[in-house]
C-alpha cells in the first residue's frame, strides 16, 4: 500500500496495482488530514473543522463517522489481510491512520533529500541522482485540492518549503558537478531569480487569518519552484557535458504541470 500526498491525496494498492477509488473530495481531505502525522490520533473536532470550516452539518460527528467508515472500508477492500487490524480506527475521541514511512511519499521524499545531503561534498553526481529521485515523487502541489482546512494547508506549506529547498540543493549540486576540479561553481553560472516573498501574504480575498496566510504561502512557494525548475534544467546541460553523459532532466513529478505553470508565472 502506498499513500501519496505530494499531489492529490490518494492511495495505491501495490498488490493489485490499482488506485483505491476515492471518489469524494471529503474522503481525500480526510485522508490528507490523517496523513499529516500518521499513527497519531486526530481529534474529531479538528477533523470536523478541517472538512467543513465552520459550516458543519447538524450531525457533524455522524457525518465524519460516515466518511471515516467509508474510507476505512475502501482501505480494507484493498488490503483484506488487515481486516481485523484496519489501518484507520477510532481512538481517543478521534481517528488515527497507520502508515509506515516507506509507505508514504512525503516520508520517502524527506529521506531521499537527507541522504543526498550526506553525499553532497564527496559525490555530487550521486547526490543529484538522489535528489532527482526524491523530487520525482511529486505529482503536483502538495495536498492538491484538499487545502481548504488548516491541517492540510499547514502541511502543504511545510512540504512546499522543503520542496523548494530540495530544488535549491539540486541547483547547487548540479553547479558543483559541472564545475572544474577545484572550482566551487562555474563563474558564469547565473543565480536563478526568485520572486520577492510577501512575508506571509494577506491570503485570498475570501479568506483571512492563519488559513489564508498558509494557502497564500503555498501559492507563493509553487511559483518560486516553477522559476527555479527552469534554472535547474539549464544546469543539466553543464552537468552532462562535465560528466561525459547525456543531460538528465529533473524528475520532479508531472513536468507538463511544471512547465505550463512556469510559463504562466513568468508573464508580466
Amino acid at each position: 500500500m502506498q499513500f501519496r500526498v505530494l499531489g492529490v491525496p490518494e492511495v495505491h494498492d501495490d498488490v493489485a496495482d490499482r488506485w483505491v477509488p476515492l471518489t469524494s473530495p471529503k474522503q481525500r481531505q480526510l485522508l490528507g488530514a490523517l496523513l499529516v502525522r500518521p499513527g497519531v490520533p486526530v481529534p474529531a473536532a479538528r477533523l470536523i473543522d478541517e472538512l467543513w470550516r465552520g459550516c458543519a452539518p447538524g450531525k457533524a460527528v455522524n457525518a465524519l463517522q460516515a466518511h471515516a467508515s467509508r474510507l476505512r472500508q475502501l482501505l480494507i477492500e484493498a488490503e483484506p489481510s488487515r481486516a481485523n487490524m484496519p489501518r484507520l480506527v477510532a481512538r481517543d475521541t478521534g481517528y488515527v491512520l497507520e502508515a509506515r514511512p516507506e509507505e508514504l511519499d512525503s516520508a520517502r521524499f524527506r529521506l531521499g533529500v537527507a541522504k543526498a545531503g550526506t553525499l553532497l561534498a564527496g559525490d555530487p553526481l550521486g547526490a543529484c541522482a538522489l535528489l532527482e529521485e526524491a523530487l520525482g515523487l511529486w505529482r503536483g502541489p502538495a495536498m492538491a485540492g484538499s487545502t481548504s482546512g488548516p491541517l492540510c494547508a499547514g502541511a502543504a506549506a511545510e512540504l512546499e518549503e522543503e520542496r523548494l529547498a530540495a530544488l535549491e540543493l539540486l541547483y547547487e549540486t548540479r553547479a558543483r558537478a559541472a564545475a572544474a576540479p577545484g572550482d566551487p561553481c562555474p563563474p558564469d553560472l547565473p543565480r536563478r531569480p526568485l520572486p520577492v516573498r510577501g512575508g506571509g501574504g494577506a491570503g485570498r480575498p475570501e479568506e483571512g487569518g492563519e488559513l489564508g496566510r498558509l494557502r497564500a504561502r503555498v501559492d507563493e512557494l509553487v511559483d518560486e519552484q516553477r522559476l527555479l525548475r527552469f534554472q535547474v534544467e539549464q544546469l543539466s546541460l553543464l552537468v552532462g557535458s562535465a560528466a561525459g553523459r547525456a543531460p538528465q532532466p529533473v524528475k520532479a513529478g508531472a513536468t507538463s504541470w511544471a512547465n505550463s505553470s512556469m510559463a504562466r508565472a513568468a508573464r508580466p
